[in-house]
């Protein structure tokens, strides 16, 4: 019973989400994308109010988090109006199917990521437990491999739904993953059929569900952040890539990928250079990019006071250029994720086909971006041969969903 209420606490953050309906994008969206985004939201909008909760010293407890659900829920649009639902098609069935290979996957722990047990896990309890951000727990020196400067959305949503079932749950953790596959998935069909149509965009939408699936299940992200981050970065590039309305929700989703992962501040940035390249809009840039820039800031500033600084603190380390080769060749090995490229392959051939390269340049540059970030990452470490075997296959999901998200929109 624990575990059941333990999802049906993941799932009940969407009501803290429900505010994103008044955005007008939103309201013009299909009823699966408009969850699935609301989802997203209150992902965010419950990790900055427990976040505020710390601050003031509000203890995180299922009476003060469940008022705040409804008072977040209360102010959602009263509306029935939605976009008709996308019509069946023979690609549902194929989605149903990853869907459920995935549940098995997850059922039988065999996608579970070591890192939801060494820290993921871990600080989700402790905030839980102490009903609060265990600044004790993340300052402790014998707990530094636990990154505990990492950003706290993800450790906070489980606080969130370990609060709601009065326990923390493992096989909760796993299974959020299935559910942030689906939100991803449906934000993606949802923010496309605009500018694709329904067949074209349910037929890419399941093309990047299947790319999605088989990269967490190669690289067992269970439990860990990469689905929550790759759910933000998919709502972002695709509110930017398919909408000519799409800053608003784009901003949201940038700020929540920037406080899922360290990596997320570097999509943030890469992003927001795409867009004045691509846009020429350097005020809207800068908007686009604010909340994020905000919310990191806060969180290094409380980071710095409670003395648990640690990834961040590493940013000027030294580059070492002689290991290039040794990285590129390391970095090339794990991105064939197991299967001959085909994941990559699947996302570059659909160019053979383009029609809108325009619309799909945004897309690309950030592709491009992740790919050089991840070396430049990669390259801060004197010997990087084991954190490129441990993290690349991670790392990269990233950009092979921009690639997928480029070549859609290419193929308009």
């Amino acid at each position: 019973m624990k575990d059941v209420l333990w999802v049906l606490g993941i799932v009940l953050v969407t009501g803290f989400g429900l505010v994103t309906w008044r955005i007008p994008l939103v309201r013009g969206l299909d009823l699966g994308a408009r969850i699935a985004i609301a989802f997203a939201g209150g992902c965010v909008v419950l990790a900055v109010l427990m976040f505020g909760f710390a601050l003031v010293h509000v203890p995180f407890t299922r009476v003060t988090l469940l008022i705040a659900l409804v008072v977040f829920a209360a102010l959602a649009p009263l509306t029935r109006r939605f976009a008709p639902p996308s019509p069946r098609t023979a690609g549902r069935g194929v989605f149903a199917a990853i869907l459920a290979l995935t549940a098995y996957g997850l059922l039988t722990a065999r996608e579970t990521c070591a890192d939801l047990v060494y820290f993921w896990g871990p600080k989700g309890q402790r905030f839980y437990f102490a009903e609060t951000i265990d600044v004790a727990f993340l300052s402790f020196p014998h707990y530094s491999l636990m990154h505990p400067d990492y950003p706290p959305l993800l450790p906070l949503v489980y606080a969130f739904a370990a609060s709601i079932a009065h326990g923390f749950s493992w096989w909760g953790a796993l299974f959020t993953m299935l559910l942030l596959l689906l939100a991803t998935t449906l934000a993606f069909r949802g923010l496309a059929r605009e500018a694709l149509g329904d067949e074209r965009a349910s037929a890419y939408a399941v093309l990047l569900a299947a790319l999605l699936a088989y990269g967490y299940a190669r690289s067992m992200v269970a439990g860990a952040g990469e689905p929550m981050l790759l759910l933000f970065e998919t709502i972002a590039i695709a509110a930017l890539t398919f909408r000519d309305d799409g800053e608003l929700l784009a901003a949201i989703a940038l700020a929540g990928a920037a406080w899922t992962k360290v990596e997320g501040t570097a999509f943030v940035a890469i992003v927001v250079v795409a867009y004045i390249v691509t846009r020429r809009r350097v005020v809207r840039a800068v908007a686009l990019a604010a909340p994020a820039i905000v919310l990191v800031g806060s969180w290094l500033l409380f980071a710095r006071e409670h003395k648990f600084l640690d990834q961040y603190a590493r940013a000027g380390e030294t580059m070492h250029l002689e290991n290039l080769g040794k990285v590129l060749g390391a970095t090339a090995r794990q991105a064939s994720y197991g299967a001959f490229y085909l994941p990559w392959l699947a996302g570059a051939v659909p160019f053979a086909f383009a029609k809108n390269w325009r619309r799909a340049m945004l897309p690309l540059l950030v592709f491009g971006g992740l790919v050089a970030s991840a070396i430049y990452f990669y390259l801060h470490d004197n010997a990087p041969l084991w954190w490129i075997e441990s993290s690349a296959e991670r790392v990269l999901l990233s950009a092979l969903m921009t690639l997928l998200v480029a070549a859609a929109a290419a193929s308009e």
